[in-house]
């Protein structure tokens, strides 16, 4: 029996060609990529985590900002801050959950946007008083043409504007206000 190997070389190159495209690369052109704002949400004092005694709660004022972290990008056409409330019962950390997250201001158009927050606004938002290791972060929810980039989605990441180890240069993916003893 004789094995004629050059007769199926002509269809080897054909196929071996048109499997390739334009598109392969390191980013083909089938996979959009989309520029989304880096909007940094910092408190007063330029950090990402606050404390906050239960002994103090009354007159708890937090004061935080929603800015744009790349000087000169085009900013988003609105943000919406919203903040969800986890319950954290130390030694464990407890998982981070996105199932309770509430709108706290709305159409923030110009930044920096300097935001602040009580204890009875939390309380009101909520519908229960502030307790110890209660967690409220304030997160943006993007909005850039008609797409909506959510701080605290129900499945998934987040915004994905940053990576956790960014709060070395300054930026805050959100800000949390941890009630303490």
């Amino acid at each position: 029996i004789k094995v004629n190997i050059i007769a199926p070389l002509p269809l080897f190159t054909v196929l071996a060609f048109t499997a390739c495209s334009k598109d392969d690369g390191a980013i083909p052109e089938r996979v959009g990529i989309e520029d989304v704002p880096a909007v940094s949400m910092n408190t007063a004092t330029g950090g990402i985590t606050q404390n906050v005694s239960l002994a103090t709660i009354a007159n708890f004022q937090g004061s935080f900002k929603a800015s744009i972290f790349f000087a000169g990008a085009t900013p988003p056409d609105k943000i919406d801050v919203v903040v969800r409330r986890n319950i954290v019962v130390p030694p464990a950390t407890g998982p981070i959950t996105n199932t309770n997250v509430k709108v706290f201001k709305t159409n923030i158009t110009s930044f920096p946007a300097e935001l602040t927050i009580t204890a009875a606004e939390l309380e009101s938002l909520f519908g229960e008083p502030v307790a110890v290791n209660h967690n409220y972060d304030f997160g943006p929810d993007i909005y850039v043409g008609s797409k909506k980039y959510e701080a605290f989605p129900a499945t998934g990441i987040g915004s994905g504007q940053g990576v956790a180890g960014m709060s070395s240069v300054g930026f805050g993916e959100f800000v949390r206000y941890r009630i303490v003893n």
